[in-house]
């Protein structure tokens, strides 16, 4: 849009140069031209060291390049970045939208999206998951590793479940001050139930009705022993079929086919965790390391979400990772931003305009 200057009267406008009246020296002086201003629809010329305004910033896979991320969000993943020394990957799943569990369509989202990840360097995974489906996670685990050599699972929040078997193919475990891991006992819907349960509480329901069992026979031979006076071997066909007849019930209601199927799917998660696990130890012991912390994540804590902090995944002997101040600081500033409602996945890149 063309501007106007304003002209006084005593000074008509007159085309090109104006002349001035003779300075008594015999030569005409030109007018000094006011400034014009620049058209509306141009941004005027930077202010020298002045900082040109940040670029906004979206994800590469979701929610998508045309959608902007928060700026205070955006600043603190490359703070990230800069504190790990490491182009970060974000697997950040709230709750009401795509991408919210580790899944098949994540994988297959990160496989068409695999030529931006960074070739043979190791990147961060910036993880905040309740978990999701154990091949996946396994699958998720071996992508990044293949394609960028390995990587560094960074946690603020929660990795929990298929998440917390993701985090093991990290070459090392960053957890944040409120981080944590969790069990891997595989979860179920149980339909009659409307809700979802946990495949080792059939496990360890038998395990303790064996325990039960085992119990009962070695408290009642030494009641009886103490009372009659009589000898082991007179007393033990009684002692056996008191307490057969006990847990007969028991026992008795146990489906064994869903037994058995339960038995499977938590061994699933047990191997896929030995497989991610065994490059990281010496190889005389690994094998022995490896299937130990599976077997202890898989089946030795009482519920799903029990609270595996960092101190208690290095005792589990976990590939922790000692964070510097600044990287702790860089990891703790996300939390406040980790809502249940953002779910972000890809790299960081330049907002994509329409």
């Amino acid at each position: 849009m063309a501007t106007k200057t304003l002209q006084s009267d005593a000074e008509p406008t007159t085309t090109g140069t104006e002349q001035k009246p003779d300075g008594g020296d015999g030569h005409a002086t030109e007018k000094e031209q006011p400034p014009v201003a620049p058209p509306a629809d141009q941004e005027p010329p930077a202010t020298p060291g002045a900082t040109a305004p940040a670029k906004e910033q979206a994800a590469s896979i979701y929610p998508g390049l045309e959608v902007p991320l928060p700026p205070e969000f955006c600043d603190a993943v490359r703070q990230l970045e800069s504190a790990f020394d490491l182009p970060v990957v974000m697997a950040l799943q709230g709750q009401g939208s795509d991408y919210t569990t580790i899944d098949e369509r994540m994988v297959r989202a990160l496989r068409r999206a695999r030529s931006q990840l960074p070739e043979d360097k190791r990147v961060g995974l910036l993880l905040d998951s309740r978990g999701g489906d154990a091949r996946a996670a396994y699958q998720v685990a071996m992508l990044l590793r293949k394609r960028c050599g390995g990587f560094i699972a960074i946690v603020p929040r929660v990795a929990k479940s298929a998440a917390t078997l993701l985090a093991l193919g990290a070459d090392e475990i960053a957890l944040g001050t409120d981080g944590e891991l969790g069990p891997l006992d595989a979860q179920f819907v149980d339909r009659d139930r409307e809700d979802w349960l946990s495949a080792l509480d059939e496990f360890q329901a038998l395990e303790r009705l064996h325990a039960f069992a085992l119990e009962a026979v070695d408290s009642s031979m030494n009641l009886l022993l103490q009372r009659t006076g009589k000898k082991v071997e007179t007393l033990m066909p009684m002692v056996l079929r008191f307490v057969t007849d006990m847990t007969r019930p028991m026992f008795e209601n146990i489906d064994v086919v869903h037994y058995t199927q339960m038995a499977r799917i938590l061994k699933v998660a047990e191997d896929y965790a030995v497989r991610l696990l065994l490059p990281k130890y010496p190889t005389k012991e690994a094998k022995t390391i490896a299937e130990g912390i599976a077997r202890h994540l898989v089946q030795k804590y009482p519920e799903h979400g029990f609270v595996i902090n960092a101190e208690e995944a290095k005792s589990l002997g976990l590939k922790t990772m000692e964070l510097s101040s600044d990287q702790r600081d860089a990891v703790d500033a996300l939390l406040p931003m980790l809502d249940t409602s953002l779910t972000v996945f890809g790299c960081l890149t330049e907002l994509k305009t329409k």
